[in-house]
């Protein structure tokens, strides 16, 4: 699916939303609003079942018509590959996506995606709940940079699973990283770099250069295509948005077996050396976040420093629904 740079995420066109509301994906997201998720981008949006994209929804100005863009996999099941755009995504019609969205819900539930399938939970949980303290108005947010040569310059390329803003005014912002079990702690995706990718989001100032204006059109947005946005959130212009804070959330936080590790001491071998073994670790990695950037990240320093949050409960029954503030959560709060 297209991506759109050199801008901040938003909706440009007033006419964007209108034409959504009057639209049948407006009436299949109210009819299926427990289990999807709308996601504000740069002058389009996603549509999410599972944490996938399942269509992307553009304006077409001078037709005055929405138009979707979906993965043929979610008509057929069958994967192709990325590099083959022409077979790889197919425009469909509004009412199409409702008449298929059966189908397209089957082969989501089918990719072996555990960890989308969670956060998809987890999003949910929270947003329904009317006492939680959060609530999540993006997923899956990647910085754009204005060209090639920015991105370059920045060495770093900011992603955060979830971005939650607290109820209450002023309104903390979450920037939060979620891990289920092992597998995704280590590699190149792993917890040392989103670490190192959020201390250089720090140093550069990306919050306040880009991401709180992203915050502020993401809930106006949000509001106009008829999100129920809590009132104490919506009905600021512009809200009041508070420095960020960073959370690391992992589920099934539990090892395969007696002698293996669980993702908590996993995760303590890349942000930990040995002789600072605060977690139990087990192994270590020959570079970790301690070592080059001399940060204790459950520390508070004014470099970085976040919030660790662990949960043995698994995909089959997630009971969280605070995304933040749950009792269930094993706590690391800076100190």
């Amino acid at each position: 699916m297209s991506k759109v740079e050199n801008k901040l995420r938003g909706l440009d066109d007033d006419e964007f939303a209108k034409a959504f509301m009057k639209s049948e994906l407006h009436q299949l997201y109210e009819d299926h609003k427990d289990e999807l998720f709308l996601g504000v981008r740069n002058n389009y949006l996603n549509l999410y079942y599972n944490c996938d994209s399942i269509a992307e929804i553009t304006y077409k100005k001078g037709k005055k018509s929405i138009v979707c863009e979906i993965d043929r996999y979610y008509l057929d099941g069958i994967s192709r590959k990325d590099k083959d755009k022409e077979k790889k995504a197919k425009n469909l019609q509004p009412g199409e996506i409702c008449k298929k969205y059966e189908k397209i819900k089957k082969y989501s539930n089918e990719r072996n995606k555990v960890e989308k399938k969670a956060q998809s939970i987890l999003i949910n949980n929270n947003n329904r709940n009317e006492s939680s303290n959060w609530f999540c108005i993006d997923i899956e947010y990647a910085k754009s940079y204005e060209n090639k040569a920015e991105r370059k310059d920045a060495k770093c390329s900011p992603r955060f699973d979830i971005i939650a803003i607290s109820k209450k005014s002023p309104h903390k912002v979450a920037l939060i990283e979620l891990k289920y079990g092992n597998k995704a702690i280590g590699g190149k995706s792993g917890i040392y770099k989103h670490i190192e990718d959020d201390i250089k989001f720090c140093k550069k100032g990306f919050f306040e250069s880009q991401l709180k204006k992203e915050i502020v059109n993401i809930i106006k947005n949000l509001s106009e295509l008829g999100v129920d946005i809590p009132s104490d959130i919506s009905s600021e212009a512009p809200p009041v948005l508070l420095a960020p804070e960073f959370y690391f959330i992992t589920l099934n936080n539990n090892a395969k077996n007696d002698k293996a590790s669980t993702p908590k001491q996993t995760m303590g071998g890349y942000l930990f050396n040995k002789e600072d073994n605060h977690w139990k670790s087990i192994k270590f990695s020959e570079k970790t976040i301690l070592n080059k950037y001399r940060l204790d990240v459950t520390k508070k320093s004014s470099e970085f420093h976040a919030t660790f949050l662990f949960s043995k409960q698994t995909l089959d029954k997630i009971t969280i629904k605070d995304i933040i503030d749950d009792d269930s959560y094993e706590k690391i709060i800076p100190s």
